[in-house]
């Protein structure tokens, strides 16, 4: 592995202890650290909890050159803040192989932030580069980073799993399409530009299982999805990977900037590398952007759709339902007094164990 801030080939460290092993890579030259997923949580032995939750977001005004993963090919590294914390503590992380990239000095700054927001024993895990805790551990192994080195196969959506390659060529790049199942679906996707190809109603589908658990999920989120064949288009390149000699057009989804292609005759929408994920936090902006008043119409709307709606009555019934769920939260986060009674009504409950 070579440093992504000075180009310099890497060292690796394996430190064991009976059965637990710790491994992380290190540049000897700027003290550039990366850590594979679980490593910031093993290295950090003498913390209680994880400490690998990171802010989904992008770090805003974030400094520094952008960054691609040295585990995930040709994938970048997002600026996020170090578990959720806003005020200034960044860290390079890669969603993909779940990895985080630390320039020198950076473990200092986790560790002293650590001191501030949960309890920490000893003298934390930053010195334990200099060897502070190597009592603690029964072997040390020094070697080149490249004899360790491994890749993570990059996957188009999280949880998706490899299936088998297909015949279909990818309309971005021509190579061939390999077949993915996530969340009971099977999507197509490529393996070198990481774009995804969704049979008919399979982007309703999926789209409707993120954030299924969460008060914002996006069941009921269709009208962007239903507008695509009827908002203007113009004819691209790009060639159906199931019609093969039908064109894409390529349209704007919804109000954002997310340009998508969609097939005239199969009625299939390809997106590009990231595309699935900025459609989804589009569709959560424009959620958060709803007063209780419009959703009141939204609700009236989906329950109406139970009987004729374009879905099956299961799903439609699914989409009522999440859209009376959001009507509810959006009531109460517009009256801030019932909001604070409702959050500290669930400490108490957690408190006794409810």
């Amino acid at each position: 592995m070579k440093c992504l801030n000075c180009d310099q080939e890497m060292m690796n460290y394996e430190i064991r202890k009976l059965i637990h092993k710790l491994s992380y890579d290190i540049c000897e030259a700027c003290g550039g650290l990366w850590l594979d997923r679980g490593e910031l949580d093993k290295m950090a032995f003498q913390v209680q909890g994880s400490i690998e939750y990171c802010s989904e977001d992008e770090a805003k005004n974030a400094s520094g050159k952008a960054q691609n993963c040295p585990r995930c090919q040709g994938l970048p590294l997002h600026k996020v803040y170090f578990i959720a914390d806003s005020t200034g503590t960044i860290l390079d992380h890669c969603k993909n192989c779940g990895g985080f990239w630390l320039d020198g000095g950076e473990l200092s700054k986790i560790n002293k932030r650590l001191t501030e927001i949960m309890p920490v024993s000893g003298k934390g895990f930053s010195e334990f580069i200099t060897d502070v805790h190597l009592p603690f551990w029964s072997k040390r192994i020094k070697r080149d980073s490249k004899e360790t080195d491994f890749s993570v196969p990059v996957v188009p959506i999280k949880h998706a799993k490899l299936q088998e390659n297909t015949k279909y060529s990818c309309p971005a790049c021509k190579n061939n399409l390999d077949l993915f199942k996530v969340y009971g679906l099977q999507i197509e996707s490529c393996s070198a530009c990481h774009g995804i190809w969704f049979d008919k109603e399979e982007l309703r589908k999926l789209k409707d299982k993120v954030d299924e658990d969460s008060w914002g999920n996006l069941n009921w989120m269709d009208d962007e999805i239903e507008a695509i064949e009827k908002t203007s288009a113009m004819l691209s390149e790009r060639l159906c990977p199931k019609c093969q000699d039908s064109k894409l057009v390529s349209t704007h989804f919804g109000n954002s900037q997310t340009i998508i292609d969609w097939c005239q005759k199969c009625h299939g929408v390809w997106l590009d590398r990231n595309e699935f994920e900025n459609i989804t936090q589009y569709s959560r902006d424009e959620l958060n952007k709803i007063t209780s008043e419009e959703m009141k119409k939204k609700v009236i709307q989906e329950v109406k759709e139970i009987w004729n709606g374009p879905e099956s009555k299961i799903s439609e019934i699914l989409d009522a339902k999440a859209a009376i769920s959001a009507l509810i939260n959006i009531s109460i986060f517009e009256h801030p007094d019932l909001a604070q009674l409702l959050i500290r009504t669930g400490r108490v409950g957690r408190s006794i164990g409810v």
